[in-house]
């Protein structure tokens, strides 16, 4: 069973590696806008995303011929902490854990860049149909507020 186990974290080592590469190109992308180059790395991507659930398919099958052999493992790991090992195998799952860990930290990054990108998209969208007038928070009774109204939305230009 090691061969596999040894065969399985190698491929996710390399799968894990081009998504932190996809990930980090990606996040300069977002932070200075380069529109087309943005929906090429969207391939990319979805490749990335076919060999990780490829990796998921093969570690399922890894844990159920597990479980077939009368070992209770629920994740990898814990398959080489009940099995006899060589420890590179183990070093492997401990590199693989750090990697899944900068992806997802890597990911959570790109989020919040691409959240403020969209904040600063409806700031200028909030702009441009008030006319760069800001709304007053208060206002005489009767009286209308000047600047509420957007000409590109409610009149005929």
């Amino acid at each position: 069973m090691e061969p596999e186990i040894y065969q399985f974290l190698s491929q996710l080592s390399d799968v894990q590696e081009r998504a932190l590469a996809v990930l980090s190109r990606k996040q300069e992308l977002l932070v200075k806008p380069e529109h087309d180059a943005l929906a090429a790395i969207a391939v990319e991507e979805q490749e990335v995303l076919a060999q990780l659930t490829q990796c998921l398919a093969q570690r399922e099958e890894i844990l159920a011929t597990a479980r077939q052999q009368g070992h209770a493992a629920e994740s990898i790991q814990s398959l080489c902490r009940i099995l006899p090992v060589r420890s590179e195998c183990r070093h492997m799952v401990e590199e693989s854990v750090r990697r899944s860990r900068l992806i997802q930290s890597q990911s959570l990054a790109n989020w919040v860049v691409t959240q403020k990108s969209i904040i600063h998209l409806s700031q200028i969208l909030d702009i441009i149909a008030t006319r760069g007038k800001g709304r007053p928070t208060y206002h005489r009774q009767g009286e209308k507020a000047s600047g509420s109204t957007g000409s590109f939305v409610d009149r005929a230009a």
